[in-house]
């Protein structure tokens, strides 16, 4: 299966996830004086953010999953000028995202950790920095997009990196996530990621391409747990991650590989849990199509 051809296929999916998305939000938000907001916000965000100008406020019931709960959208600068929303959901609060100017504005941690992984990073133009932070993770996540030409494509390319506060890179990939303004993390799917994995740490939440993305840390490796966001139970979709350092393939998985695709060679490794079982994802990451292959475990 190569890899590559789902390449515009998933850019498309971004751009129309993205404008229903927006879609929603402008046909149904409801415009609120912010002098009348609820007593137990307005004493919340003032806890939060103290004398922040409050410029706007909306209301409207949840369009991500049509439960009937309200939120409440609180825009508004920091001290430094940067843009903050804060969002309550039936009067608690639940994100907050602060646009950042420049990736100078990043905690030491994460800009040298952005640095290291983009040594090059000057000739990049930022598409946008945000910092969020949400209920049900602990910590703050920070998304970085910038634009990458490619030449040989006469194109220019959306790239994102998620880092969480301590400078570990949650996701890496060549799209723009959808908007954390108008998705978040469900109690529900923490509790059974906690049941699934034991003593797991969620570190970072995301929508990928319509997908309820948890990076979390589960036995010291790097984990990325999906549910499906169109489904109303968002029922779980599948783990990812990476073949942990010193674990071996079975034998039987490579002989597969060798017998289906004799001439491939592979650079990583990873491991793929789903309903219908156990699967390892082999793929050349020295080309650029990023060729790669299924072999079921069982």
């Amino acid at each position: 299966m190569n890899l590559s051809e789902t390449k515009h296929l998933l850019c498309v999916l971004v751009a129309v996830i993205t404008i229903i998305l927006s879609s929603c939000n402008s046909e149904n938000e409801t415009p609120v004086n912010y002098n009348s907001l609820p007593e137990v916000i307005a004493k919340d965000f003032n806890n939060r953010y103290g004398t922040n100008n409050i410029e706007q406020v909306y209301t409207g019931t949840e369009f991500y999953r049509h439960t009937g709960q309200q939120e409440t959208f609180v825009h508004c600068k920091d001290k430094a000028g940067n843009e903050l929303l804060v969002v309550y959901v039936d009067n608690v609060w639940n994100r907050s995202l602060l646009t950042l100017s420049d990736i100078n504005k990043l905690p030491d941690n994460v800009r040298q950790r952005f640095y290291k992984e983009l040594p090059k990073s000057v000739k990049y133009e930022f598409w946008k920095i945000k910092e969020i932070s949400q209920a049900c993770i602990s910590g703050k996540n920070y998304e970085l997009c910038y634009i990458v030409q490619d030449s040989s494509m006469n194109k220019n390319w959306i790239h994102t990196l998620v880092i969480d506060s301590n400078g570990t890179v949650l996701k890496s990939c060549e799209y723009e996530l959808n908007d954390n303004a108008y998705v978040r993390p469900l109690p529900t799917d923490i509790d059974w990621i906690s049941e699934h994995y034991r003593d797991a740490t969620v570190l970072g939440y995301i929508n990928d391409l319509g997908y309820d993305n948890y990076l979390i840390m589960h036995n010291g490796v790097l984990k990325s747990v999906l549910f499906d966001s169109n489904n109303i139970d968002s029922k779980w979709k599948e783990t990812r991650y990476a073949l942990p350092e010193g674990t071996t393939v079975p034998s039987r998985v490579l002989d597969t590989l060798h017998t289906k695709h004799p001439d491939f060679t592979y650079t990583e490794v990873f491991v793929i849990e789903n309903q219908c079982g156990i699967f390892y994802l082999f793929t050349d990451g020295t080309r650029v199509d990023r060729l790669g292959h299924y072999i079921e475990a069982n």
